[in-house]
């Protein structure tokens, strides 16, 4: 299973959640313009170059801004269509019969996917959302049987969305966020910083750079020297 990032939507398995979601759930959302996946770069290891350039692009940018994420926003919400979504999730999150997943994680993927939107949330599914976060396995890299879930990075990057959470305002998981805090350019009020030795981690500053150090030194190696995508 690949994984090319340590956040959210950065491996094929929230990828593959994303695209089969409201099918697994039995919600038809065919006949929408655009499905949930339209607001999640599909940056995998195998996209040829120029579809990832293409999501660099300010046409692009427009978009997602004003057609894809007002019009997937206002479908949750009509309708009370992402509290049916969550009470689908919540349902399955105690079956246990595919161990290839982690059920809780389903809950957790779609949560992230409303608050890129700015859904609605009512107050029980946001407390739901941080009760179950530290029952999913958190990993800090690559292990065997465990690697289901989120990476320390994502798991940052989710509880920093459910901080600063407010209805009608998307949240982005693409753009740079600590890899110790999750927070990003609109909590910080400026970009975080890359990790002048990798160029992949970003943090908002010193401490909570020295805070992650012990887990990410094993990944922290310059581009030039690294031998596997994989993360």
């Amino acid at each position: 299973m690949g994984r090319w990032g340590w956040r959210l939507f950065e491996c094929d398995q929230d990828l593959d959640a994303v695209f089969n979601l409201t099918h697994e759930l039995g919600i038809d959302i065919d006949s929408w313009e655009y499905s949930l996946s339209s607001m999640v770069h599909q940056t995998d290891m195998l996209v040829p170059p120029e579809a990832i350039a293409m999501y660099n692009t300010p046409a692009y940018a427009y978009q997602l801004a004003n057609h894809i994420i007002p019009y997937i926003r206002e479908k949750l919400d009509t309708d009370n269509l992402g509290e049916q979504l969550f009470a689908a999730c919540r349902a399955k999150e105690n079956d246990t019969d595919d161990i290839s997943r982690e059920p809780k994680y389903q809950t957790i993927i779609l949560g992230a996917l409303m608050m890129r939107c700015g859904a609605r949330i009512n107050a029980a599914g946001m407390e739901h959302l941080r009760d179950i976060v530290p029952q999913v396995v958190c990993s800090p890299r690559w292990t065997p049987f465990t690697d289901l879930s989120f990476r320390t990075p994502g798991k940052a990057q989710f509880l920093a969305a459910l901080d600063h959470y407010e209805p009608g305002v998307p949240r982005s998981f693409q753009e740079p966020s600590c890899f110790t805090c999750g927070k990003i350019e609109a909590d910080l009020g400026r970009k975080p910083l890359k990790c002048k030795r990798c160029k992949v981690a970003t943090y908002c500053g010193k401490d909570c750079q020295t805070e992650q150090w012990n887990e990410h030194r094993p990944s922290c190696v310059p581009p030039h020297r690294r031998r596997v995508t994989n993360v």
